[in-house]
């Protein structure tokens, strides 16, 4: 959801019915998948060539000014100043780089000329929508804005992580047939003058521009309901994901009244809590990989381990697939691969799903139940991090144990849990049902503080599942013991009290024993297949 001028947005994800799909219909979305991909690969081509071009440049100025001495003209390339103002007196061509307007009018002249890989597209009746090639680059200018958002352009950040073809790690990458997800997007759906209900074709169709009417698995009831209050579908991007088609339209909706927000279903409503979330007032959710979440009131959200239970089946499908015949160079694979992996993608995807509808379940009691919500600040990305290597200093070339296989395990349940999925979907419908979302410090030692007294101890084992304060004699919980001390936090965020609240109180291990419960039950992808996993699969009751 996005706010521009007078517009808000929502998109509706659905996903196609693939069973119903004309033979048109698939070859279409085929071609726009590979035009798409083609123009961005085409497209990142000439980007690349204006880099070289400019970096040749700026090396031969350094070249000159140095008389030819390639050490000092290093020491040239090596100053960030000296580097910026060569750039910026280079020439207009090397200079700015080629956005997607500039691109988009040197396709129309590649489209035209008979000897270019694009002529096709003046001379056959393909059916391609325009719009797939411009949404590729478009996409393209944005892969490249995040890059230089993230990196601001140094020279030294683009060399941290070179990878094989020289770029930096974040640069943007070639899209392969067949390993890159196919994806396109189409815009003007329903212009301004046009009625919005035009795209509804009964309660399981939407016409789409080019395409015709697609089927679609869910009922078309939340795209109707923004219609009805005033929404226009704008766009639809479609993506291909485990084998099937999805297919994301974007209404764009009137925005609300300073003092409202938007309802999940379009509705204006006050930009407050309800009568029953002011009751229920804080929460503070402690996040783990033992069990998914754990609230300051003591309740207990079970960790369904979708990955691991899948982990079983994939393994099996990954061992088939090496023992078949794969694609190699002037080679096609063989069918039995190819079915092979097209089942380790769908069990992949199936997992995913899965995972994220339980993150979606929470996050929408979360929001819809208290006023507000408080959660930490977890760095994700330096959790489930490598560690870093260790030289041995008495053998040259060789290295130490760093414990990375340990940490792969760690890494792997951590990423299972999906605890930035969490944090994204709470930003976002914490405003559509009037709560507030609080972060804590991220260094807040929660798990090290004492929920009573307030005492921090120095360390704390991992594997240390309950806590015992050393001032107090209090024993409760690690987990709850972490939630507690973040609802305190937060109520020290917003200047309240859990006493104002009357929902947060202090409870002893035996009162959180007798009356936690669990509120989503585990998903599994299929019946237990041993004693084991129909164990691991079951929510717990205790806490660990």
């Amino acid at each position: 959801m996005g706010t521009e001028g007078a517009l808000t947005h929502r998109v509706v994800r659905v996903c196609l019915d693939d069973a119903a799909l004309t033979p048109d219909q698939r070859t279409l979305l085929d071609r726009h998948a590979g035009t798409a991909r083609a123009v961005w690969n085409w497209g990142l081509a000439a980007r690349n060539a204006q880099q070289d071009a400019l970096m040749a440049h700026v090396r031969a100025i350094a070249l000159e000014q140095a008389d030819g001495d390639e050490t000092a003209a290093a020491t040239f390339l090596d100053d960030r100043i000296w580097r910026t103002a060569t750039i910026k007196a280079a020439p207009d061509e090397l200079r700015r780089p080629l956005r997607a307007a500039t691109l988009g009018r040197a396709f129309t002249a590649e489209t035209r000329d008979p000897d270019s890989r694009f002529a096709w597209w003046a001379t056959e009746r393909h059916g391609v929508n325009r719009f797939a090639v411009s949404s590729s680059l478009q996409s393209l200018d944005a892969a490249f804005d995040r890059y230089y958002r993230d990196t601001g352009g140094h020279r030294s950040a683009r060399r941290a992580r070179p990878r094989k073809d020289g770029r930096p790690a974040a640069w943007p990458r070639f899209k392969k047939r067949g390993r890159a997800t196919d994806a396109f997007a189409l815009f003007n759906l329903v212009v301004a003058s046009q009625d919005p209900w035009r795209v509804i074709d009964r309660a399981h169709r939407i016409k789409v521009p080019s395409l015709g009417s697609l089927r679609v698995h869910e009922n078309t009831k939340r795209l109707r309901r923004l219609i009805a209050r005033g929404g226009r579908p704008t766009s639809a991007r479609f993506t291909r994901t485990g084998g099937r088609w999805y297919m994301s339209v974007v209404v764009a909706l009137p925005a609300p009244a300073a003092g409202t927000v938007l309802s999940p279903a379009g509705a204006p409503r006050a930009a407050a809590p309800t009568r029953a979330q002011t009751r229920a007032g804080l929460v503070g959710v402690d996040l783990g990989v033992k069990t998914l979440a754990t609230m300051s009131d003591g309740t207990l959200i079970a960790n369904a381990r979708h990955g691991r239970a899948a982990a079983r089946r994939l393994a099996r499908l990954q061992r088939r697939a090496a023992r078949q015949q794969g694609p190699r160079k002037g080679i096609a694979p063989s069918k039995g691969w190819v079915t092979t992996q097209r089942a380790i993608a769908r069990l992949q995807h199936d997992a995913a799903a899965r995972r994220r509808g339980l993150v979606h379940e929470l996050t929408k009691t979360l929001a819809a139940s208290y006023a507000a919500v408080a959660i930490e600040d977890l760095n994700v990305a330096g959790m489930t991090g490598t560690p870093a290597a260790r030289p041995d200093p008495d053998n040259p070339g060789a290295f130490l144990a760093n414990g990375r296989a340990a940490k792969s395990g760690l890494n792997k349940a951590l990423l299972d849990v999906g605890f930035g999925e969490f944090r994204r979907q709470l930003t976002y419908k914490t405003p559509m049902y009037g709560a507030r979302l609080l972060e804590v410090a991220r260094f807040a030692p929660t798990s090290k503080t004492c929920s009573t007294c307030g005492a921090v101890r120095t360390k704390l084992r991992l594997d240390e599942r309950t806590y015992r304060c050393e001032h107090c004699g209090l024993v409760i919980d690690r987990d709850l013991n972490a939630a507690l001390n973040i609802a305190a936090l937060g109520h020290q965020a917003l200047g309240t009290s859990p006493a104002d609240a009357g929902d947060t109180k202090r409870r002893d291990q035996k009162d959180v024993d007798r009356e936690r419960s669990v509120v989503l039950a585990s998903q599994d992808l299929g019946p237990p297949r041993s004693a084991e996993r129909a164990t691991d699969s079951s929510p717990p009751t205790r806490a660990a």
